[in-house]
């Protein structure tokens, strides 16, 4: 008869370290295992082998086992408050094993200088007596002062698969390697990787420069090429930097120790240059086990710009920090990763070649790089079908990866508030209602601390009266922009903030100083603020190999990159810079005429849309009434006449009437005038010419 379940307790003291496993006798009988015999027990985190011993009160329905040797990553709290089948107990076949081959792990890196390799091999001869063990498992020390071996893993054995082996004085141990606690924590570590969506060729590029570096060292010695040393990572908050850093550093396979420049500094002087030093010292001891990244994070609060006389504390960390920079041998395998998102505030002391010479420069994602996000996001999220991810791409132009990520929390616990509502629904799902309720909340990052931005209400090319070819002609100059990309800088009243130098004090005026600014920033539409240098790692030979309109192709794809569209209005073009106007700069000049009887037709038409108007009302009379009028001056036209109905009949008015738009007409009076209109043609004429 199969014994009932099993309740798992902690082993007895005495027990600790010897991998006994306390059995009652109907399990022990059911098993058919005598004293000493090697049993795997399979836990929900693994499995451990035990040696069956019974219990002292011989009761049966529980187990005490000493997990001495078991899988990697198997916690001591796995053995806790469990209950266990029978079969989850495996008597195994054994013998006396020949030779093995291991993994010591050390506490420190200290200690693996200071251990012989005779007297570590006699430790781990002593350690592994009577044990009895399988390939891949981990055989834990009691912590210990005189100790200082941590774990010893099995590689192999010559022992037959599902073969328990016996280590005694006769086996032949051999030490394959010999690491620190902390690099086989890092070896342990789990094998998911992090997501990373919408970065796809800054991954490859900055894995490019990590990873050829670590793994051909001497290969760039024999080249004579420099080895990179230092990248720079540069881009908004939010976009994905320190996201990216931690997937490249799985992807290689390296040590990635995150360094926080707060925590660098002291409250004695020296003490952040001390911190400092450490932090290499430490990479410097992980690299020699395998490759390292040292990871600087916001390095601009670390290393700001030196000169000012009341940072003295930062200059000295600055200076440490160059000085350990120019100390990074070439053929370690260490290499020091920062990233910013103020790059001008660092210390170009630091950009120069052989420190930070490398930079990878992250922008804000495009629409294509959004709805990867999007669709990595949404992915694991129960979405209705309602639910376009390339829609949502194109409604969030500005938005980073972290804006998108909040975007879609937000959208989630709108969805649970309103099924929390609707006590019927079953299963809350996700919709697009939900996203245009969270986009009331989560705005682009990369707008918020821009100056003079101002939300514009939506309007349709069906709003606007009349002025069919102007309206053709601005429908390509936007079709353009959004060719490139949707931002699009609109001046109104250029005029405003812009003078003519001719028409002033030359450079001595804020208008002066404001212009030359703005032809700056206009010459430089579609260039990079900041350089990038070295954006891909090539050997000699693969230069020589592309053709030169491959490299052609590769000089003018930043170059001529137009991030956004500059578009300027005005009523007084006369008081602007003839530099303004120039090709190159405000180029493309399009006139808007008054609007003629045609465009005052439509115009009447849409204002009067939402207007009750009487049988009487004819607007082609009133078209014809309201030569020189702008759109705005027949907007007021049709208010004044709605109130003037009001005036007269109260809240009765149920219509306005002809002689209401008549009785507006004598105290509307157009904005324009027949010589204003004249010198507007003739300056267009002109530039036209020009």
């Amino acid at each position: 008869m199969e014994p009932g379940a099993l309740k798992l307790l902690p082993p007895d003291p005495g027990d600790e370290g010897t991998q006994r496993c306390r059995l009652g006798p109907a399990v022990l009988s059911w098993l058919g295992a005598r004293l000493g015999s090697p049993l795997r027990i399979s836990l929900p985190g693994g499995c451990c082998v035990c040696t069956a011993w019974p219990r002292h009160d011989l009761a049966d329905g529980f187990v005490q086992a000493d997990p001495t040797c078991s899988t990697a990553g198997l916690a001591p709290q796995a053995l806790r408050g469990l209950s266990l089948g029978v079969r989850q107990l495996q008597l195994l076949p054994h013998r006396q094993l020949g030779k093995a081959a291991v993994r010591v792990v050390l506490r420190s890196a200290a200690l693996k200088k200071s251990t012989p390799r005779a007297v570590l091999q006699e430790t781990i001869r002593e350690l592994l007596r009577n044990v009895y063990v399988l390939p891949h498992y981990v055989v834990a020390v009691a912590p210990s002062p005189e100790n200082p071996v941590v774990h010893v893993e099995i590689l192999s054995t010559d022992s037959l698969a599902e073969e328990a082996g016996l280590i005694t004085p006769q086996t032949s141990i051999k030490i394959k390697e010999v690491i620190t606690l902390e690099w086989y924590r890092h070896l342990s570590e789990g094998t998911a990787k992090t997501s990373v969506a919408g970065l796809d060729d800054v991954r490859k590029s900055l894995k490019e420069m990590i990873a050829l570096p670590l793994r051909f060292p001497k290969t760039f010695k024999k080249l004579g090429l420099s080895v990179p040393r230092g990248v720079l990572l540069i881009g908004p908050p939010g976009v994905g930097k320190t996201l990216l850093v931690k997937a490249v550093a799985e992807e290689v396979g390296a040590f990635l120790f995150g360094v926080s420049g707060p925590a660098l500094h002291g409250s004695r002087p020296g003490e952040g240059e001390e911190n400092l030093r450490r932090v290499f010292e430490k990479g410097r001891e992980m690299s020699q086990e395998g490759p390292t990244i040292l990871f600087f994070d916001e390095i601009d609060s670390l290393c700001p710009k030196r000169g000012s006389s009341n940072n003295a504390p930062e200059d000295r960390i600055v200076a440490q920090l160059l000085t350990l920079l120019d100390g990074v041998r070439s053929e370690g395998k260490m290499v020091i990763v920062a990233a910013t998102n103020r790059p001008d505030a660092l210390d170009p002391a630091l950009r120069r070649p052989g420190r930070f010479d490398r930079e990878v420069i992250i922008g804000t994602p495009t629409v294509t790089q959004r709805r990867s996000i999007l669709q990595l996001l949404t992915s694991n999220m129960p979405i209705s079908a309602d639910v376009d991810v390339a829609e949502l791409a194109e409604m969030t132009p500005g938005y980073v990866g972290a804006d998108l990520t909040a975007l879609c929390r937000e959208a989630a616990l709108q969805a649970v508030s309103h099924s929390s509502l609707d006590s019927a629904e079953t299963e809350t799902r996700i919709n697009m209602g939900d996203f245009q309720e969270a986009f009331k909340k989560i705005q682009p990052s990369s707008f918020r601390s821009a100056v003079g931005l101002t939300e514009c209400k939506p309007v349709t090319w069906e709003q606007i009266g009349g002025l069919e070819d102007v309206k053709l002609k601005l429908k390509q100059v936007f079709r353009q922009a959004r060719a490139n990309t949707p931002a699009i800088i609109f001046l109104d009243e250029i005029d405003s903030i812009l003078g003519s130098r001719s028409h002033g004090r030359s450079g001595r005026g804020v208008s002066e100083r404001v212009l030359s600014v703005l032809l700056n920033e206009l010459d430089g539409v579609g260039l990079k603020v900041t350089e990038r240098r070295g954006g891909k790692l090539q050997l000699e030979g693969q230069c020589q190999e592309q053709s030169d309109e491959e490299e052609r192709k590769l000089e003018f794809q930043e170059t001529f990159n137009k991030d956004f569209m500059v578009v300027a209005a005005t009523n007084r073009p006369d008081m602007l810079d003839d530099a303004l106007l120039r090709p190159g700069r405000l180029d493309k000049m399009i006139y808007i005429p008054p609007p003629d009887l045609k465009g005052r037709l439509s115009i009447l038409r849409i204002c009067t849309e939402k207007i009750p108007l009487d049988t009487d009302v004819s607007l082609q009379d009133v078209a014809a009434l309201t030569d020189l009028f702008s759109g705005a001056d027949i907007e007021n036209l049709c208010k004044e006449a709605a109130l003037l109905a009001l005036q007269e009949n109260g809240l009765e008015a149920t219509a306005v009437k002809h002689e209401h738009f008549v009785k507006s007409l004598k105290t509307v009076k157009p904005s324009l005038n027949v010589k204003d209109l004249e010198f507007y043609e003739k300056f267009y004429n002109q530039e036209l010419g020009s």
